[in-house]
């Protein structure tokens, strides 16, 4: 069947897909194979958006609308967790520091280099409650200390509720 004989079939008929795909076609200026290639990009797109019975959850008792995680008030929301670690990357160059003062203080050669995983629980007002190294590379307690001591200043987001991460710095002296 021609692309012209399926956008005329029957008038009396109810409209369908293939019809209006047809008649879209022939209006455009191209071949009828890259015209229904195209079409059917369109046509796949189009039905991936929107709401289907049965995939949007239901508001429950309340009869409001929304999805279960900003229902749910026990959960560290992920955008909070960006935040987090955004708030500990910033922290960098005052991390630095604390090696500058461990090689000042002759605990590490001038050439050191190494990392410090530190395991933090922020409480839900945004102070961190506990800082701990659990992995280091790097043998020095002033450069450990001063790092623990820098992340418990910091002002994290409030949380809904108590929110345990961990968080690498890498350090190398110049």
């Amino acid at each position: 069947m021609t692309m012209r004989e399926r956008a005329n079939l029957d008038p009396n008929q109810p409209p369908t897909i293939e019809r209006a795909w047809a008649r879209a076609c022939l209006a455009w200026p191209m071949t009828g194979r890259s015209c229904w290639q195209a079409l059917l990009v369109v046509g796949v797109l189009a039905g991936c958006g929107g709401k289907h019975a049965g995939t949007t959850p239901s508001g429950g008792a309340t009869g409001e609308g929304g999805t279960e995680a900003h229902q749910n008030t026990d959960m560290v929301p992920p955008e909070k967790m960006d935040e987090v670690n955004r708030i500990l990357d910033r922290k960098r160059s005052v991390m630095s520091r604390c090696l500058a003062m461990a090689v000042d203080n002759k605990e590490l050669p001038k050439n050191s280099a190494g990392k410090i995983t530190i395991e933090i629980v922020i409480a839900p007002s945004g102070k961190a409650d506990s800082v701990n190294v659990v992995r280091s590379t790097l043998e020095s307690k002033t450069l450990q200390d001063c790092v623990i001591g820098h992340v418990k200043e910091i002002q994290f987001p409030e949380l809904p509720k108590p929110y345990e991460t961990s968080y690498t710095y890498g350090f190398e002296a110049m």
